[in-house]
């Protein structure tokens, strides 16, 4: 808009000059007006017209000049007038011979001219304004590709894998806040390995007092008699199991969160799942449950045997310890195009819908939940699964509670 109006204002300018121009040639003789005509007009064509008028005391207070009438007294310089239903630019002079000129051109014509130089200033940035558009936004793009490149790989981190990100093509302004963020990831990597140190070095340092307490009960089941004092013992056993186990679950916990993966081999998938089932059967009995399996697929696979073993413990076992006395858990172990599947469904409860995405948080227990346990069976489930690609699906099904683990099977070497 600026351009436009800086050069129409020029061109008013320019155009005000030529009048200004052929009054002074007029008046320096170099131009003849003469003869008895009071006005003459350079061009019948309509679109080029000057018009020019001399101003003499023997007209009766006007001078006429293609309809337009300019005032006797009119003063030197430019003036806007109209005539005929006409608006025109005129320029009045005084001769050195005395005489009075007038010099006027149509403003309809002047504005035409004007307007048509300005839009041809301003028709090539117009039409090169898309063209800038498209530039801008490329070069903006090509500068800000790293980043998105670094947002990608930012998204795919986890706490196992936290990585500084790579400097490489980041634009000179960007590398100050990739700097900034790599400092984060090694603050934010530090304090996990310090939380996952605590954790493990605690259990670990557990496990031996505990060892030797329950030793301790044992021994002194054997010099008690008293059935007061006998009955008192076997509740203190049983906390130190619990407490047992939780140690162990926690030792897991950690052991699953520094992503310490073994070397997958072939292994049998009914060996690894009886090994799970005779570890559990002791439960099962003491809570009347028939345990057992439902379905299973003759397999020899490479996996990550620890890892699987694990995994089924916990689903098992957790299923046997909310399942009410009588109840049922069956066991299957399928194959399903590149993955097995290990499928626990038991009689029990279920869980809430909404709150079957918050079992799967360390410590967290359902309000009514009577079984005893310490709520870090299908945490550790769920960090193995992300941590070796598994999957873990939980639903309430018609008569109980299933919980599925899909493991991607690696190809055999």
């Amino acid at each position: 808009m600026l351009s436009f109006v800086f050069a129409y204002q020029e061109a008013r300018e320019l155009q005000d000059g030529q009048l200004k121009e052929i009054a002074a040639l007029i008046d320096s003789r170099a131009l003849a007006f003469s003869g008895s005509r009071p006005s003459i007009e350079s061009s019948q064509d309509a679109d080029v017209k000057v018009v020019i008028d001399r101003l003499s005391d023997a007209t009766t207070g006007i001078a006429q000049a293609a309809g337009l009438v300019i005032p006797k007294a009119i003063t030197d310089g430019f003036h806007d007038l109209d005539g005929n239903g006409q608006s025109w630019r005129v320029n009045i002079r005084t001769l050195h011979s005395g005489e009075r000129v007038a010099v006027a051109e149509p403003s309809a014509l002047r504005d035409e001219i004007a307007q048509d130089g300005a839009m041809r200033t301003l028709v090539p940035m117009l039409l090169l304004l898309p063209a800038l558009f498209m530039v801008i936004v490329v070069i903006v793009r090509a500068k800000l590709a790293p980043l998105t490149r670094l947002a990608s790989v930012v998204d795919r981190q986890t706490d196992m894998s936290l990585e500084p990100l790579p400097e490489d093509g980041i634009t000179s302004e960007a590398v100050p806040f990739v700097r900034s963020i790599n400092r984060l990831i090694a603050r934010l990597r530090e304090a996990i390995s310090h939380q996952r140190r605590f954790v493990a070095s605690a259990a670990h340092e557990l496990r031996s007092p505990l060892a030797a307490l329950s030793l301790q009960a044992g021994n002194l089941g054997t010099t008690i008699t008293s059935a007061d004092a006998r009955e008192r013992l076997m509740a203190l056993q049983s906390g130190l199991r619990r407490t047992h186990r939780l140690v162990e679950q926690l030792l897991t916990l950690a052991r699953s969160e520094q992503g310490a993966l073994e070397q997958p081999t072939k292994v049998s998938l009914r060996v690894v799942a009886t090994e799970v089932i005779n570890a559990t059967i002791g439960l099962a009995r003491e809570k009347d449950i028939d345990l057992g399996f439902e379905h299973f697929d003759e397999l020899e696979v490479v996996v990550d045997a620890s890892s699987l073993t694990v995994v089924l413990r916990n689903l098992v076992d957790n299923a046997v310890r909310y399942t009410p006395a009588g109840g049922k858990v069956d066991v299957s172990v399928v194959r399903a195009g590149s993955e097995v599947v290990f499928e626990v469904a038991d009689s029990g409860p279920g869980v809430p819908d909404a709150e079957l995405e918050r079992v799967l948080e360390p410590f967290y227990r359902l309000d009514h939940s009577i079984a005893s346990g310490s709520g870090l069976g299908l945490s550790i489930v769920s960090e193995i699964a992300r941590r070796t690609g598994g999957r873990l699906a939980l639903e309430n099904v018609v008569g109980g509670f299933r919980a599925r683990y899909f493991q991607p099977l690696l190809q055999q070497g």
